[in-house]
């Protein structure tokens, strides 16, 4: 599920500094901190913070440590999910380490990293598989937790004051930036008492949380876009049972309900008016989806029969053949399998076909809360939009078939409005979008293209999730 993204980096994850001025004076006493997470004025999981002041190979530090549980509902499916994360950051520019893991049922996800000499060195544990990657990394570096607890990790701020520092999201595996700025003051209510606060918000890819800090560095508050409260309460309060029933289904609350006629799965064009968002987010623009100012029509393709294939293939194309830590196609397993699937067949579109028939008929539909890979899909045989998209991906790059994955919206008739999805598009001549969790050989022309990419691009759906609107123009 793609709202999945947004929950694995609530575990609250320390900044990594290389100077001893980076570390706020709260991370270098002994401190436990329970905070209670709120969907409205129900309590659907907990975070527990802890530091320990330490010592290890000679160089002076803090042990971090954040374990958190949510308690959601994903299409009428009760829904756990367990982030923990555990830190080692020294004062003296020495060697930075930490540990992040989220499961759900039965996929796990885990990445573990060094930090050391401006260079993130780490592997990531999926399928049953260790996955390295490295790169460069600012002198200072910030682990994302858009809960407002980044704010855990920077000194305290005098109100007007803001730093930008480098931050790492152990979701995407990718270095973005971290505007972190106080901008005020305020007296608000903590059990039972007045305190005196500080207000911090935290920006990074293009989401803003918000905090409230008392005078002894600690949070009080904080609240995020989607409407998750975090508020700080006692260890027992956080570890009994959250609420029977979870709040509102979120897909539900975060789907786009269009003004004008009523879309239907199935449709072969369609022609859509989008507002709510600036001009620099407007969707992107292909053969199937063109757009006239604010206005965009979406026409599901023919089938590409006889399509000219070969030749030199360009820089865009060459990148939708490369595996990466998730779309492992370069993996024994998956070109194994691909060589198999598609057989003695040598028409692309025709590859593409028989893959498409594969995963949609081997991989279980089903809600996953989980990164998706294509070899844990390929373990475990289980998946939502996202394991299909990435499992195909990677099956057709094995064959030779430039794939990208595309993001976007796609009509629901259930959710009764477009909802977040993915689907694979294949370079058969030109690009065709398929949809192998809905059972399109070739996608309907309810599917609204946002970003073309892999799982580093997710970030870059946030300025669409409660501003995007739509009005459908027409639809046949």
């Amino acid at each position: 599920v793609m709202m999945a993204a947004l929950f694995y980096r609530e575990g609250s994850l320390p900044f990594l500094g290389s100077k001893p001025a980076s570390l706020p004076t709260r991370v270098l006493r002994p401190s436990s901190t329970w905070m209670g997470v709120y969907s409205g004025e129900t309590r659907v999981g907990f975070v527990n913070i802890n530091t320990t002041p330490d010592t290890r190979d000679g160089h002076i530090g803090v042990a971090f440590s954040s374990t958190a549980r949510l308690h959601l509902n994903l299409l009428a499916t009760p829904l756990d999910l367990f982030i923990s994360g555990v830190a080692w950051i020294p004062q003296d520019g020495g060697k930075a380490e930490f540990d992040f893991k989220v499961r759900s049922g039965e996929h796990t996800m885990r990445v573990s990293a060094t930090v050391a000499n401006g260079l993130l060195d780490a592997q990531i544990l999926t399928g049953g598989e260790a996955i390295p990657f490295q790169f460069p990394v600012g002198k200072d570096l910030l682990l994302s937790g858009v809960m407002g607890t980044t704010t855990l990790n920077v000194p305290l701020l005098r109100v007007g004051e803001e730093v930008v520092i480098d931050a790492f999201d152990p979701m995407t595996f990718s270095v973005g930036k971290a505007r972190v700025k106080c901008v005020g003051e305020e007296t608000i209510e903590a059990a039972g008492a007045s305190v005196r606060t500080k207000i911090v918000e935290t920006s990074t890819n293009g989401l803003t949380s918000k905090a409230w800090i008392d005078d002894n560095e600690e949070i009080v508050r904080a609240e995020t876009p989607l409407g998750f409260t975090l508020r700080r309460i006692s260890p027992q309060e956080a570890l009994a049972p959250a609420g029977e029933t979870p709040p509102s289904d979120l897909l539900r609350t975060v789907a786009v309900r269009p003004e004008g006629m009523k879309p239907f799965r199935g449709a072969k064009r369609m022609t859509v008016r989008v507002s709510g968002v600036p001009e620099t987010n407007y969707p992107p623009v292909d053969d199937v989806q063109t757009a006239n100012g604010a206005e965009y029509t979406i026409a599901s393709p023919p089938e590409p029969l006889d399509m000219p294939s070969g030749g030199p293939l360009d820089e865009t194309l060459k990148a939708s053949l490369a595996g990466d830590a998730f779309i492992q196609s370069e993996h024994p397993r998956v070109k194994g399998l691909a060589g198999k699937i598609v057989g003695d067949e040598k028409d692309p579109w025709r590859q593409a076909k028989r893959i498409y028939d594969w995963v949609h008929e081997n991989i279980r539909k089903t809600v996953v809360l989980s990164v998706p890979s294509a070899l844990e899909t390929l373990e475990t045989r289980e998946g939502d939009c996202n394991e299909h998209a990435v499992l195909f991906a990677a099956l057709a790059r094995a064959a030779g078939i430039p794939t990208r994955v595309a993001i976007g919206l796609a009509w629901s008739d259930e959710l009764d409005g477009f909802y977040y999805h993915a689907w694979p598009e294949v370079h058969v001549g030109r690009w065709i979008p398929m949809d192998p969790t809905l059972g399109q050989p070739i996608a309907d022309a309810t599917h609204v293209k946002l970003l073309n990419g892999n799982i580093e691009t997710w970030p870059q759906l946030l300025p669409y999730i409660g501003q995007l609107r739509m009005d459908i123009v027409s639809i046949e």
